[in-house]
């Protein structure tokens, strides 16, 4: 586990601009949307998608820049597929990218 996944999954990020939060700290952003599979005109993909979101997601494919780290995939209430990736610019962004012992991270 990294610190920085612990900022991804922070409720708080779905209410601001990923944008917003991450260039602050540091992280050069790369992000990638497809539109979600429409129920009328990819009925298949849309019945995969509906049925395990997080599989459907997971084989996609998306392009991430060299220098960059995919941080996640997720899906919006505009009908988007996100990819996010990042590139540590600073010391402080290097630092979150690093591996924590899941112990040593407060609650």
């Amino acid at each position: 586990m990294r610190l920085i996944d612990h900022v991804t999954a922070h409720p708080l990020l779905d209410e601001r601009p990923v944008k917003d939060v991450l260039e602050p700290l540091g992280f050069d952003i790369h992000i990638e949307t497809l539109e979600t599979p429409d129920q009328d005109e990819e009925r298949e993909d849309a019945e995969r998608f509906e049925a395990d979101p997080e599989a459907f997601m997971a084989g996609m494919e998306f392009s991430v820049p060299e220098g960059f780290t995919e941080l996640a995939r997720f899906d919006t209430e505009d009908c988007e597929i996100v990819m996010l990736a990042v590139k540590p610019v600073t010391a402080v962004a290097l630092a979150l990218m690093a591996p924590v012992d899941e112990a040593e991270v407060p609650a």
